[in-house]
C-alpha cells in the first residue's frame, strides 16, 4: 500500500484565519485529509513539531516571537516542500502596517508595559527561510487551498493563473465597477482567485492576495492619483503589504 504523504500545519504570530478556512470547507477538507497524514496541525494541538520530516509544511502568519523563528526553522528543516499559507506568511499581511509607522508608538497603543514585548520589523517567511509556494488570500480560498494542496502532495508545484481581480468581477455578478463611479480598487493589479468578493459587495479590492506577475503598475497608480491623494493611496497599499511592490511608481 502505497504510504500516505505527511502533511502538518503550523501557525505562527496570527488569526488563524486561513485555518479556519479550511475546517470551514467541513466534509470537503476531511476528505483531502483521508488522502494525506495529518501529522501537525497547530489549531487542533499545540505541541513541538513531532516528526523527524514532513512532505509538505503549511505556515500560517508572521515570524515575531522566538518561538516563531524556532518552528519555521524546524518546519523549513524537516519538510520537503515548505508552503506560505495565506497573506501574513507570504506578504506581511496586515500585521505590516507597522512597518510604515513608528513601530514604538505603535506598540504602546496595544500594550500598557512594552518591556518583554518583541517588537521587531514585520516580513513575510521567505525573508527567512526557503519557500518553495505560496497560497494568496486573507483569508486564503478554501476551495483554492483543496486544488493547489492535491497537486503539492502528488510531487506537483501548482500553478496559479495570473490575471488580475477585474477578470472575476462579471463572472460574480458585479454590476458597478468602482474605478468607473471615480472609486478606488485595487482590482487591475491583484491577482485574481477570491471571485472578487469585495467589488461584489460593494467595497474596494485592497489588494490581499498581492499583485500578479508580470505586471507594470504605473499607468495604474497615474490613475489613482487622479481620483484620491497620495496619502489615501499608500494608506490602502499598506493594508495587505503590496506597498513595497509598487512603491517605485509612488
Amino acid at each position: 500500500m502505497r504510504k500516505k504523504p505527511k502533511i502538518a500545519i503550523f501557525s505562527l504570530t496570527s488569526c488563524e484565519g486561513c485555518q479556519f478556512a479550511l475546517f470551514n470547507l467541513g466534509e470537503k477538507f476531511f476528505n483531502f485529509l483521508r488522502k494525506v497524514e495529518l501529522a501537525q496541525c497547530s489549531l487542533l494541538e499545540e505541541e513541538s513539531l513531532k516528526c523527524d520530516l514532513f512532505d509538505i509544511a503549511f505556515i500560517e502568519g508572521n515570524p515575531i516571537t522566538k518561538d516563531d523563528f524556532k518552528i519555521l526553522k524546524e518546519a523549513r528543516e524537516k519538510a520537503k516542500i515548505l508552503v506560505a499559507l495565506g497573506n501574513c506568511a507570504a506578504l506581511g499581511g496586515i500585521p505590516e502596517m507597522k512597518n510604515y509607522q513608528n513601530k514604538e508608538k505603535t506598540i504602546r497603543i496595544i500594550y500598557k508595559h512594552v518591556d518583554n514585548i518583541a517588537n521587531p520589523e514585520i516580513k513575510e517567511i521567505d525573508n527567512f527561510v526557503k519557500v518553495d509556494f505560496s497560497i494568496p488570500g486573507c483569508p486564503i480560498n478554501g476551495e483554492e487551498f483543496l486544488r493547489l494542496a492535491n497537486e503539492l502532495v502528488e510531487g506537483k508545484i501548482p500553478e496559479i493563473p495570473q490575471k488580475p481581480v477585474c477578470t472575476e468581477c462579471p463572472l460574480a455578478g458585479t454590476k458597478d465597477c468602482l474605478l468607473r463611479k471615480k472609486e478606488p480598487c485595487l482590482g487591475p493589479i491583484t491577482l485574481a482567485g477570491c471571485r472578487a468578493i469585495c467589488p461584489k459587495s460593494r467595497v474596494m479590492c485592497y489588494g490581499c492576495r498581492g499583485i500578479f506577475k508580470n505586471i507594470n503598475p504605473k499607468n495604474f497608480i497615474i490613475f489613482l492619483k487622479r481620483i484620491r491623494s497620495q496619502e489615501e493611496i499608500e494608506e490602502n497599499l499598506e493594508i495587505f503589504g503590496i506597498k513595497d511592490d509598487v512603491k517605485k511608481f509612488l
